[in-house]
């Protein structure tokens, strides 16, 4: 079996087990997938996908805004008794400001992929590589 008969029955398994999706282990691994590619930056999108990935921005940002305040109110109020609250919210805060500020980035930048000399790509597949 060569490597292009690989490589199809491998895509074909994927697909099938995408279609499938009828198992938790599916629907999580599927769920990671769209998140995982929602998140790239190196794909094309047009315009309605941009303002998608924006609108799944804003929450994770207001979000963060919110544990951010929640902990600043704890640690005025309660002065440094509340300390390991007031760090687990900024922690919270953090990591919902980190994916808010990757699917913007992920919606407003996109990155160009180089455009490979033709030398190249004729050697790659006299190699077989892709």
């Amino acid at each position: 079996m060569d490597k292009n008969e690989i490589g199809m029955d491998r895509l074909l398994q994927d697909l099938w087990l995408r279609e499938r999706n009828i198992v938790f282990p599916d629907t999580v691994r599927n769920e990671g997938n769209f998140y995982r590619n929602l998140a790239r930056r190196d794909q094309s999108r047009d315009a309605l996908q941009r303002v998608g990935t924006m609108m799944l921005a804003i929450p994770f940002l207001l979000s963060g805004c919110f544990f951010l305040a929640a902990a600043i109110g704890v640690l005025v109020e309660r002065g440094l008794s509340l300390l390991i609250p007031a760090i687990v919210l900024l922690a919270a805060a953090m990591v919902a400001f980190a994916l808010g500020a990757k699917l913007a980035a992920a919606a407003v930048f996109v990155i160009e992929k180089p455009v490979m000399d033709e030398r190249l790509i004729r050697r790659r597949k006299l190699m077989g590589r892709r």
